[in-house]
């Protein structure tokens, strides 16, 4: 007797079916994140894009793409797919990152799970959960933990400015400069934001060039992250230097040069820690 997923060979493939779940769920977040109201403000939205996610997004669909195309989906691969549209559209009217979030997380455990030795799914899976975990997980790890993650940031930056302005005055999360400039830390400043950035783009690199996981990958997010933390780290630096290093950096082009910095810094470290000569075997 034929199993399941072999049966009704007109009915839609596995990988056909997961690459609609999985590219609904990508376009309902690309219609919350980019205005289209206008194309100037297209245009104005598009800047604003955090490029590794979306990278994240692109390898998901690319592995999904690989996996087996002669297995045909199932029924209950047919009742996620229902399910998740009608979900899809209820999530529609809920802020974007949860909603989506969740969802996102759901198709990856199911991705892991059922991957039926397909390496390219759960390769898909693994970069889906990371997707997720930056959308919902993260922030919400980040909310219980504020206080202490930005107690850890001003002791880097404190202990920097020891060093390098001894005139600047520490004082838990505030700095204060001789000539009366002042910055104070807040959540927007972690370095956590750039730390899931780092593990989201080593996931999507590593999952780009591979379909599996080894152990020295672990290695490549370390090193990842521990640069991310130390070019925020030097960021928040020249925010407490002067008022005129604050409004260039943080408010002028400085911005967009030091999130370029950090996103092609990460990348690279990713694309390195990747490389098939760095496999164990």
């Amino acid at each position: 007797m034929e199993s399941p997923s072999t049966v009704a060979s007109a009915s839609i493939g596995r990988r056909e079916l997961l690459l609609w779940i999985v590219g609904c769920l990508f376009a309902n977040q690309a219609l919350l994140l980019l205005d289209v109201v206008s194309f100037d403000a297209f245009a104005a939205s598009l800047l604003t894009q955090n490029d590794i996610y979306w990278l994240a997004c692109a390898v998901t669909l690319y592995r999904l793409s690989l996996s087996d195309p002669v297995i045909r989906a199932d029924r209950l691969d047919c009742a996620l797919a229902l399910a998740l549209g009608a979900l899809i559209l209820f999530t529609s009217f809920l802020p974007y990152r949860f909603g989506i979030g969740l969802l996102a997380t759901i198709v990856a455990l199911y991705l892991l799970m059922l991957d039926h030795g397909d390496r390219n799914l759960k390769a898909a899976g693994g970069v889906l959960l990371a997707v997720s975990t930056q959308l919902v997980w993260g922030p919400i790890f980040f909310q219980l933990f504020t206080p202490e993650l930005l107690k850890a940031d001003a002791a880097l930056v404190g202990t920097a400015l020891m060093a390098l302005r001894p005139d600047v005055v520490w004082s838990g999360t505030a700095f204060f400069a001789p000539d009366g400039h002042a910055v104070w830390l807040i959540a927007a400043c972690s370095s956590f934001n750039n730390v899931s950035s780092a593990v989201l783009a080593c996931v999507a690199v590593t999952m780009l060039r591979r379909n599996e996981w080894v152990r020295r990958d672990i290695e490549t997010i370390v090193i990842a992250s521990v640069a991310m933390i130390l070019v925020n780290s030097l960021r928040i630096c020249l925010f407490v230097w002067s008022i005129d290093y604050r409004l260039f950096w943080h408010d002028g082009a400085g911005a967009q040069i030091l999130a370029i910095a950090q996103t092609l810094v990460v990348l690279a470290i990713a694309w390195w820690g990747a490389a098939p000569s760095r496999r164990m075997s």
